[in-house]
């Protein structure tokens, strides 16, 4: 049986441990709120046990790995807390408020030994590698399109800067980290968006590859809904809800139709519980060098947006 410690039971934990509980030779063993009648409930729920500290939970008996679903802002002092504890550790994303906090966590795993690895769990699942197989069957790419428009606003987390809020952190990651591990980092990045109240709630981003453009649209504001697109000179390759996907279409010279209904969030845990316990210091799904990318290009549409949250001034 592998263990995970839980640190945060917020609704992405609750939506992590759902799937994890259909998991066989996995299991949620402690966990850890700021808030204790919340661990309580989630423990409660989950059958695992509540502790009234995260050093508590991770100390626990069985806990293999840190699961950590804390709000962004906080995601490197629970990272450093884990590691420091000898504990390896998936984080959910964003994974730090930015590059320069993502090269200190990995310099610290480095240090300690241990794994430590982004929960972008797009990546970890069988639609997405499948993308990328298929991604030489389109010859040249000519045009990237992406969206990730949904109406999340009302989130309170999501227009709170201190909490790491706005669109471009938490489903613009999504976009950008999806043509990244496709095509590597850009040779220019061009970020328009719109800011209010210290978070950004949408925005167009460009990035420009060699021959081809890769246009993505965020919107936390409006429903656009979710698609990936990839055009080439010998066909296309179609992704709906592409961050989740159950399906991917491929159209032209070559066409196929690829499904998989698998349970996202399961299939995430069980590749890092094997990673772990194969003893690997880093994922292969998800490697650190690829995270650090992405935060370089979100600190750069930052940037270009005049974004800056409250833990950076």
């Amino acid at each position: 049986m592998f263990g995970w410690a839980f640190l945060g039971c917020g609704n992405i934990a609750e939506q992590v441990a759902n799937e994890l509980a259909g998991e066989a030779g996995q299991k949620v063993v402690s966990c850890w709120n700021r808030s204790p009648e919340r661990a309580q409930k989630f423990a409660v729920k989950y059958g695992a046990r509540a502790y009234l500290t995260a050093e508590e939970a991770l100390k626990a008996e069985g806990v293999n790995a840190a699961y950590i679903a804390v709000t962004a802002d906080q995601h490197l002092g629970y990272i450093r807390l884990c590691l420091n504890a000898g504990v390896p550790v998936l984080c959910e994303k964003p994974f730090t408020v930015n590059a320069g906090e993502a090269e200190q966590a990995f310099a610290l795993a480095k240090e300690k030994g241990l794994y430590l690895c982004e929960a972008m769990w797009t990546w970890f699942n069988a639609p997405a590698l499948t993308v990328r197989k298929w991604l030489p069957k389109l010859g040249a790419v000519r045009k990237v399109t992406a969206k990730y428009c949904v109406s999340i606003s009302g989130n309170p987390r999501l227009v709170d800067p201190v909490r790491l809020g706005g669109a471009l952190v938490d489903i613009g990651v999504y976009p950008i980290r999806y043509t990244y591990e496709l095509f590597g980092m850009p040779k220019k990045i061009v970020c328009e968006g719109s800011v209010e109240g210290g978070v950004d709630h949408k925005e167009k981003v460009t990035l420009l590859y060699d021959g081809f453009e890769a246009e993505l649209m965020i919107d936390m504001d409006e429903f656009k809904g979710e698609e990936f697109v990839i055009e080439g000179e010998k066909g296309t390759i179609c992704v709906p809800w592409f961050h989740a996907a159950q399906e991917v279409l491929l159209t032209g010279e070559e066409e196929a139709r690829f499904e998989d209904g698998s349970p996202k969030y399961a299939v995430q845990l069980r590749r890092a519980a094997e990673e772990i316990a194969n003893g690997c210091k880093e994922s292969a799904f998800c490697p650190s060098s690829h995270t650090v990318d992405v935060m370089r290009i979100l600190d750069e549409c930052r940037r270009q947006m005049g974004l800056v949250y409250p833990s950076e001034r």
